[in-house]
């Protein structure tokens, strides 16, 4: 994990800015769950475990690899045990909420696609519209 700690041993260390947000530095708990899932193939499980047993703020890190491995994989990712543990345990319902946030994405990424679309579009009639004398480069021969 040592290439993805940005604190290191040090970590009690009042003076790093590792520990403080920045617009260029990430903190501690990102690059360390992003090694954890790298570490872990992507697999949600280990990279949970990882991250809590990998201390500090434990919690943060191994919440933002089982959120990561989750988005990348699908729900049926985690396993069902888990989840029922934690929704029971926290008295909430999990499952809603996430199918919120599936399809608020979803609708997000279809408007995002949309406006790609929509730029392809303008540019190829620009290409096709008349010049006066100048030639329109598209960046290819």
């Amino acid at each position: 994990m040592l290439p993805y700690d940005s604190v290191g041993p040090n970590y009690r260390d009042a003076s790093l800015g590792a520990r403080r947000p920045s617009r260029l530095h990430s903190i501690e708990e990102l690059p360390i769950a992003l090694g954890m899932l790298l570490v872990a193939g992507g697999e949600f499980g280990t990279a949970v475990l990882g991250g809590v047993n990998y201390g500090r703020d434990s919690d943060s890190i191994a919440t933002m690899a089982g959120a990561i491995s989750g988005a990348l994989h699908g729900v049926h990712a985690i396993p069902g045990s888990w989840a029922s543990a934690v929704s029971d345990g926290s008295r909430i319902d999990l499952a809603a909420p996430g199918r919120t946030m599936a399809a608020v994405a979803r609708e997000v990424f279809d408007k995002d696609q949309q406006r790609r679309q929509a730029q392809t579009r303008a540019f190829a009639q620009l290409r096709q519209a008349p010049s006066a004398g100048y030639a329109i480069s598209t960046g290819t021969s």
